[in-house]
Parts: structure tokens; sequence; C-alpha cells
């Protein structure tokens, strides 16, 4: 899967709000399983949504990388499995997010989805807005860190 764009949603008001036909696509116009993980960013103020093999590679690498019997190691490991969830996600794609997840990243009722190749992004949009205003001129963001590649 490879996720892009931006779309703009908004939460009902059980507080459910519909991923977009566009995500729901790519994943084959279903979502596998029925399920996907919703993460607290580490670094923004967003959640990370992933189909549940993305996911599963992903938390396949945490584990693989981090001892559970050394104390710093497994102090992260607690942190990495108290940021996530699985959640249901019902055929008409209407999804209940975690409330508390949804008060830590400040997400009200607008909301932006941003595909991130294997991962959706869900921003509250007014923090969006404030994140894009403040990344930097795209161009010299990428001629510094693919400047030098011509095969492309």
């Amino acid at each position: 899967m490879n996720f892009s764009a931006e779309k703009k949603a908004t939460f009902d008001e059980k507080g459910r709000v519909v991923l977009p036909a566009d995500y729901k696509n790519e994943m084959g116009g279903n979502v596998p399983g029925g399920q996907m993980a919703v993460e607290l960013d580490p670094y923004e103020k967003c959640l990370n949504v992933y189909p549940m093999e993305a996911w599963e590679q992903r938390l396949g690498y945490f584990t693989s990388r981090l001892n559970r019997n050394n104390r710093e190691q497994s102090r992260l490991l607690d942190m990495i499995y108290r940021s996530f969830k699985v959640i249901a996600v019902p055929d008409s794609c209407r999804m209940n997010f975690p409330n508390n997840f949804l008060e830590k990243v400040g997400i009200k009722k607008d909301v932006v989805f941003v595909g991130q190749g294997e991962r959706i992004r869900l921003w509250d949009a007014a923090e969006y807005d404030a994140y894009i205003s403040s990344m930097g001129d795209y161009g010299d963001l990428f001629g510094k860190h693919f400047g030098d590649l011509e095969e492309f």
C-alpha cells in the first residue's frame, strides 16, 4: 500500500469519522480483517493509522530490537505498547478512535487525513495547518536530501 494526498473530514456527533474512500480503495475496497492500528506519533501531534499488516511489521521491528530484560528498553516497550490500539473498522469505514488518543493530540471535530506511504496520519485541522506552516520550503528540503540523485 502506498497512501498519499490529504483529505479533510469531520467527526460526527457520535465521535466517528469516515476513512476517505481513496484510502479504502488503496486497500482493495475494504479494510483487511476489519481492523487497523492507531498509534500516537512519537514526534508530532497526530495519530498514525496503519493497516494491520504494516503495523505488525512495525511492531515486529520494535520488539526484535528491544530487550525486555533491559530496564531502559523494557520501559520503551511499555511506552510503545501504551501508545497504540487496534480498532475495529466496520464496512462503512466509520471509525471510532480512542478518546484519550484524540485528547492527547487535540483532535476535536475537523481533521485532515494525510497519506504517508504505508500509514495514514490523522491531524486536527488547525494543528495540521500550523505543522505545514512550520515545515520550511519543499524545494529546499528536497534538494538537501535528494539534490544529488540524478537517476530519478
